[in-house]
């Protein structure tokens, strides 16, 4: 293509065409510019492409960890409303003029069921490595950043502080039971703490222990139900912003 270009400027030139000559190179010129504009529109929708397509596959990989976590955090809340189920209930029985000591080391073990929190941040640690500015969408980034980098941290950091009081709860517990071996549904054989003397139930380490895991699993429950509707709007944003199957 380059020689018949070459060629037919030579031939007007040997004709002495001066203006068909430059008419025909501005021409090819303007030819040539086209075709560097084409290739470099082409080149930016490869990109765009491959920008959008990078976008997609992180959005998906967030959405999937986020219906993770949620499903993790309802367990936990669940477990955190029968440990606060228990902590009434015993309440209620060391005010009964008979309590069940039964019902007392049924509930008692179950306020040591622990709820913990755990999250999975690798899709976002992946989206932030690779420039949070990829996804496209502005309110969705906010949000994304936001959970990631406020929510999450805000609400490790309280429950951080929390635990501080774990160690009071754990002494107090040892003051007023005992470790014994129980069977387990499976047949195996436990240690579990139980208190054995009903006197036990009367002392003021006793209360306190429940005012103490009353109040761990009333913030907890507090800040998982704070942050779980704030993960569940954003797996709605991200799934607006996929395309449908």
């Amino acid at each position: 293509m380059i020689s018949l270009f070459r060629k037919i400027r030579q031939k007007l030139l040997q004709q002495h065409r001066i203006t068909q000559y430059l008419a025909y190179a501005v021409g090819e010129i303007f030819l040539v510019v086209i075709g560097i504009l084409i290739a470099l529109q082409i080149n930016t929708w490869n990109e765009e492409r491959k920008n959008r397509d990078y976008e997609l596959k992180m959005l998906r990989e967030l959405k999937s960890t986020l219906e993770k976590d949620s499903r993790y955090f309802r367990s936990q809340i669940r477990i955190l409303g029968i440990k606060e189920l228990s902590a009434n209930r015993l309440l209620q029985e060391i005010q009964l003029p008979d309590p069940s000591m039964d019902s007392i080391n049924f509930h008692l073990e179950r306020l040591e069921i622990e709820a913990l929190f755990q999250y999975n941040s690798g899709a976002y640690g992946s989206i932030k490595s690779g420039g949070i500015d990829k996804i496209s969408n502005d309110s969705l980034r906010s949000k994304i950043a936001d959970l990631y980098e406020f929510l999450i941290p805000r609400t490790e950091k309280i429950l951080e502080n929390l635990k501080e009081t774990e160690s009071i709860e754990e002494q107090l517990i040892e003051d007023f039971t005992e470790r014994v071996i129980t069977k387990a549904p499976d047949g195996d054989q436990i240690i579990n703490r139980k208190i054995l003397n009903r006197d036990e139930i009367l002392k003021d380490e006793f209360l306190h222990f429940i005012q103490i895991n009353k109040s761990i699993t009333y913030y907890t429950l507090n800040r998982l139900q704070i942050l779980l509707p704030q993960i569940e709007d954003l797996v709605f944003e991200i799934e607006k912003e996929l395309p449908s199957d």
